[in-house]
């Protein structure tokens, strides 16, 4: 694009937002956009950019008058923006980026319908008039072009447990069938609740929604195409079952995991003095040996020693700062769900038995452990490590009246010997995995199930209390008490729910289970599968796996780690609060959808470099509507329907012809190919891509 075009095309874009083009200036704003793919980038860009300040705008109108305005001014008439105006401002710009990334259907269907399209099976293509225009014709479509599923029913969900909508007095009872007690728990709990609330959950997901679901949740990443075709072309009733019991077992499963906590303990961004490596490769083992939950947190409350190369050992480092409040605070948020660092200067106004005692109760199992600093002789990095000294009696803390105080080491009315030759650090570990019902197992419980349906029985999954009830508490506590009892087995914990009732259910919502919305602060019935945006690790690995042609995706992964961390941190900074936390603008931000519209990863998969699947796609794939099948099934883990294939050959036609004739290609090979990588990028920039149902 020249720098005259790009100057014009400003001037149309600056008049499109701010609503006085004209039908000529309409008319050559297509014409620049449609004949130019950086014309597109920066039409994206811009009125991306400009509808997100225009929404700003419109819902900022709303707010009630500033509380200091003075009384004469409150009496003048308030000149509000036009708000209506705003919002079709920013509503016009909004259809005109979807029209002009994508001409065809890739936005799950809206709450409440079902997609009536059909896998692919077979296209009739319309006729091009070769004559009239100086485009090439495609291979035509063999009228036996079929659906690679040798069995037609294959496709369909399987047969799963379906309630009809009653009020709570007429609810009968419903066969369940019982794979495990676990499962079956979980589907006579979720049975009776869906009765008693009187709603019918949503269908079952098909394979191809499920497929990418189960990837996501538990490798990190979607499917490679292979994976994905030879999961939806398996006819095998058990098939699902199968699939959950190979990638619990699969080292890119303790990755994700080990990924998650790791984030979780001690964040994403680089802490000086810090062995972050050393901490996800102990979690990763852990992980990947299925050792007890019990286990991993005895060591990381214990650990002691330096952090290079000691992962447990690094997760008290990074927060023994501030006289330890901030490990006191993560280790209650993380391990047990409680929400406790306010307590250090007040009683909380919901947990019955929290306050400032007990807050420096715990703590004290932290006082005898220090962190020792030093730098190597040529004055390099600085090192930590982890010792223990030895320190008896109280904790001395300050209330709110200015008095100082006392607090012994005690948990869960549990008191601890104080003298120095106590390890209050390993007693604290054994109180944590004691009694009947711990804690540490609820709250483990409560995190998991929101890992897989973006809620949890209690929700936010780290305020857990009297104050905060469960949604579910019988089943809550069931999967509790089942996971003490199996020795803290984090595979088995996955495997029943992976297997149940609602994990089967499709994210779209039918005529009943749509009340059940816990965006609209409802609580959760789980009668449908809730949206979960991809994390930033889930994203780059996705695209990964969706642009790099690899036979192993797991190793691929696996050996860029480095290369994936240094993409996230542009996102995260660490920040010095109570509980050492970080800021972010990753999460629906500008930044992550400029990344993802013009960022290097997306910017390489749509190259023409021959390392990326869509080129092998094009040089091996020489049908029009193969090639398309491949680009869905490599980054949407699906076969197109018919109406989504029509609609991109369609725009296929149109951009080859305007290319053509506008001369900007050496010939019409070149043409199909530059269209072709606009598929595949508005593929990856689609939201059925972006988001986990």
């Amino acid at each position: 694009m020249t720098p005259h075009n790009r100057e014009e095309l400003l001037e149309l874009l600056e008049a499109l937002c701010e609503e006085r083009l004209t039908p000529s200036q309409h008319a050559r704003l297509d014409q620049l956009v449609v004949s130019n793919r950086e014309a597109r980038r920066l039409y994206i860009d811009y009125v991306t950019l400009h509808g997100t300040l225009a929404w700003d705008v419109a819902t900022a109108a709303g707010e009630e008058f500033p509380a200091h305005r003075d009384a004469a001014a409150a009496d003048e008439p308030r000149r509000r923006p036009n708000v209506r105006r705003r919002i079709m401002v920013f509503s016009s710009v909004a259809a005109a980026v979807i029209a002009v990334i994508v001409t065809w259907n890739l936005l799950p269907p809206k709450p409440a319908e079902q997609s009536t399209d059909e896998p692919l099976v077979a296209i009739d293509p319309a006729p091009v008039d070769v004559a009239a225009q100086p485009v090439p014709h495609v291979a035509p479509i063999e009228d036996s072009l079929q659906n690679p599923v040798d069995d037609p029913g294959s496709e369909q969900p399987p047969s799963l447990p379906m309630v009809v909508a009653q009020r709570p007095d007429d609810a009968v009872p419903i066969d369940v069938p019982v794979v495990a007690d676990t499962v079956s728990s979980i589907n006579t709990a979720m049975i009776a609740a869906w009765n008693e609330a009187g709603i019918r959950p949503s269908e079952p997901a098909d394979d191809a929604e499920w497929v990418r679901r189960l990837y996501l949740d538990l490798a990190g990443r979607i499917p490679s195409p292979g994976e994905a075709d030879s999961f939806l072309t398996d006819s095998s009733a058990d098939k699902r079952e199968r699939l959950v019991d190979s990638l619990l077992q699969s080292p890119e499963t303790a990755r994700n995991f080990a990924t998650q906590w790791t984030n979780l303990l001690v964040g994403r961004a680089e802490r000086p003095g810090l062995d972050r490596v050393a901490l996800q490769q102990y979690l990763q083992s852990q992980f990947s040996a299925n050792r007890p939950w019990s286990e991993s947190v005895t060591a990381l409350i214990t650990a002691e020693g330096p952090a290079e190369g000691n992962g447990p050992a690094n997760f008290l480092l990074a927060h023994l700062n501030n006289e330890a409040v901030p490990a006191t605070a993560v280790t209650a948020r993380c391990f047990l769900g409680l929400q406790v660092q306010c307590t250090q200067c007040h009683a909380h106004p919901f947990y019955k038995g929290w306050g400032q005692e007990q807050f420096w109760e715990l703590n004290s199992f932290f006082q005898q452990t220090k962190v020792a600093r030093s730098r190597s002789s040529d004055g390099g990095m600085m090192t930590l490590e982890l010792t223990n000294s030895v320190v008896g009696g109280p904790t001395f803390y300050e209330n709110r009246n200015g008095e100082m105080k006392v607090a012994f080491p005690r948990f869960n009315e549990v008191e601890v010997d104080p003298g120095t030759a106590t390890n209050r650090r390993q007693e604290l570990a054994q109180l944590l995995v004691s009694g009947d019902r711990p804690q540490l197992a609820r709250a483990f419980v409560n995190r998991t199930w929101a890992h897989f349906f973006r809620f949890g029985f209690v929700n936010p999954i780290d305020d857990m209390g009297p104050h905060n009830p469960a949604t579910h508490p019988e089943l809550l506590d069931r999967l509790a008490d089942d996971f003490v009892a199996g020795g803290y087995d984090i595979r088995a914990l996955c495997r029943a729910i992976c297997n149940s009732t609602p994990y089967q259910l499709t994210s779209r919502p039918g005529d009943a289970s749509v009340l059940d919305d816990p965006e609209q602060g409802d609580p959760p019935l789980f009668s449908r599968m809730y949206l979960k945006h991809l994390t930033a690790e889930q994203l780059y690995d996705s695209l990964q796996v969706a642009t790099l042609p690899s036979a192993d995706p797991g190793a691929a992964l696996r050996n860029a780690d480095a290369q994936r961390q240094a993409w996230i941190a542009q996102f995260f900074s660490p920040e010095q609060t109570e509980e050492n936390c970080e800021s972010t603008t990753f999460d629906g931000t500008l930044p992550q959808a400029l990344s993802m519209m013009n960022g290097e990863l997306v910017a390489q998969a749509v190259s023409s470099a021959d390392n990326t699947r869509l080129a092998s796609i094009l040089v091996e794939t020489p049908d029009e509507v193969e090639r398309i099948r491949k680009i869905s099934l490599a980054t949407l883990s699906r076969y197109p329907t018919r109406d989504e294939v029509d609609k991109i050959r369609e725009f296929l036609r149109h951009s080859v012809r305007q290319q053509v004739q506008s001369g900007r290609v050496a010939n019409a090979k070149q043409a199909i190919d530059e269209s072709l990588r606009d598929v595949y990028w508005a593929y990856l920039n689609s939201a059925e891509f972006i988001v986990n149902h």
